[in-house]
């Protein structure tokens, strides 16, 4: 199979993602801010705080609709990836029959 003509940012997708810490930078962020809601909210159902509460619910949820919008850039390229792949692939199928 022939190797695809990827582009910079396509190429740094597929290396971040074949690197061993990529995986361990994006769970210390979640943890950060999932472990901070769950002691604000602790202290704010240890205080009978209903705002507290609330405080770490519009938190953890705040990051992760963040997240979300972060992630959300990458798609197009992703998809780019994988057509660039099955094309690849096609082709070197085609070649064998």
């Amino acid at each position: 199979m022939p190797i695809p003509n990827f582009t910079d940012d396509e190429l740094f997708l597929i290396n971040f993602t074949k690197s061993s810490s990529a995986n361990t930078q994006s769970n210390s962020y979640m943890w950060g801010y999932l472990v901070g809601g769950a002691v604000l909210a602790g202290f704010g159902a240890y205080q009978s705080s209903v705002p507290m509460i609330l405080t770490a619910f519009i938190l953890v949820c705040g990051f992760r609709i963040y997240e979300e919008m972060f992630q959300s850039k990458w798609i197009p390229l992703w998809r780019s990836i994988i057509e660039k792949y099955e094309t690849a692939a096609m082709g070197d199928v085609e070649a064998d029959s």
